[in-house]
């Protein structure tokens, strides 16, 4: 496998860091527009009308969107010309702490601007591993909210069943998909962009997220004041299991490919 592992060409380095500075300029704009919130919970109820519905795959913190892009301009590209991977975007093996992103064939032809399975959206989820987050649904998730006494009541159809159980995903959970779904679906442009901007929302700003998409999700948690320790306890488990999974010794390769979750593989060391 080694054999396949190259450093970049000339022109590749050239793609490769145009991507990386779109991404960048991406990340930014979600920050400098407020695309982010803290974590919050909602009990499941069985009322028959909303108070309102919101759609959307996850809500990052500030911290999260911020350490995100510390990570993203430190990390260096290797390309993977293996066979095996011609349908693969890009992976990468956080325990290896080396920032590493192999770019492999389908990442070449994706898209320049935020649309699924695009350059930036691609870089956004492997970079998000490399910060320890897993995998777990690729599909948009509706909430419908129901407000009673200051207490968000929801129902989700993304509920993890035990032993016969339901139990609602947190309306938080950052995973790799989901960030990626969130910034090539939820809160990128419907507009083209020509004439020096889009004409969905007028941006000027080629590599950004646009204000004209429903971002009431992000503002949920300001409804919930009484409710902030918990948010906040919540906020610290995040942040011990994805040190946790970063500082693992079992080695996972996280391999991205079109419109699935990443493929795990344990890496299995001569």
């Amino acid at each position: 496998m080694a054999n396949y592992l190259m450093d970049l060409s000339e022109e590749k380095q050239r793609i490769a860091e145009e991507a990386r500075k779109a991404t960048s300029e991406i990340i930014q704009d979600a920050i400098d527009k407020e695309c982010y919130g803290l974590p919050v919970t909602f009990h499941m109820t069985n009322c028959p009308e909303p108070f309102e519905s919101h759609t959307f795959c996850c809500i990052p913190t500030k911290e999260f969107l911020q350490n995100l892009l510390a990570k993203l301009s430190e990390a260096r590209f290797i390309e993977d010309t293996d066979p095996a991977e011609s349908e693969t975007f890009a992976y990468v093996t956080p325990q290896d702490n080396d920032g590493i992103i192999y770019l492999c064939e389908a990442f070449w032809e994706a898209g320049d601007t935020l649309c699924e399975d695009s350059k930036p959206g691609t870089l956004i989820h492997e970079v998000s591993h490399l910060l320890g987050t897993e995998d777990i649904f690729y599909e948009h998730m509706t909430l419908e909210f129901y407000e009673n006494y200051g207490t968000l009541l929801g129902k989700s159809q993304f509920c993890i069943h035990v032993n016969g159980k339901e139990f609602n995903e947190e309306v938080f959970q950052v995973n790799a998909n989901s960030l990626e779904h969130e910034f090539e679906t939820i809160i990128n442009h419907e507009g083209a962009y020509s004439d020096g901007k889009y004409q969905c929302c007028g941006e000027t700003k080629k590599y950004s997220v646009c204000t004209h998409r429903f971002r009431g999700h992000y503002y949920l948690h300001e409804r919930l004041s009484a409710e902030k320790d918990l948010m906040e306890r919540k906020l610290a488990k995040f942040r011990e299991e994805i040190a946790a999974r970063t500082n693992q010794q079992e080695k996972i390769k996280y391999v991205k490919k079109k419109n699935q979750a990443c493929e795990k593989i344990p890496v299995i060391e001569a």
